[in-house]
């Protein structure tokens, strides 16, 4: 029971009132003010994660086309290629110089 300092009779009539509620009124009361705030906030966390998903596709996408658009504009061609990429050194005669 709540007792308080107070020596207001207004006071006293609240206290005596909510003394009276027994202790299921107040597990409901509770009750009825957690779940509002816990669904809010799996709502919020739901729209976090979809909105998170949509950003981390939408930079893949991007990153994509943009990866895609540069190879079409920096293709090189295979006849005027250098020879510098993937090398292989054929060794067709060797000759052995002791010292």
């Amino acid at each position: 029971m709540i007792y308080t300092q107070f020596q207001d009779p207004r006071i006293a009539r609240w206290q005596a009132r909510l003394a009276r509620v027994p202790r299921w009124g107040w597990i409901a009361i509770f009750v009825a003010i957690l779940v509002p705030i816990l669904i809010l906030l799996a709502g919020i966390i739901a729209v976090g994660l979809i909105t998170g998903g949509l950003v981390l596709a939408a930079v893949l996408l991007v990153s994509t086309v943009l990866a895609l658009v540069q190879r079409l504009l920096h293709r090189r061609h295979r006849q005027l290629d250098d020879g510098r990429r993937n090398v292989k050194i054929v060794v067709h005669s060797a000759r052995v110089i002791d010292p």
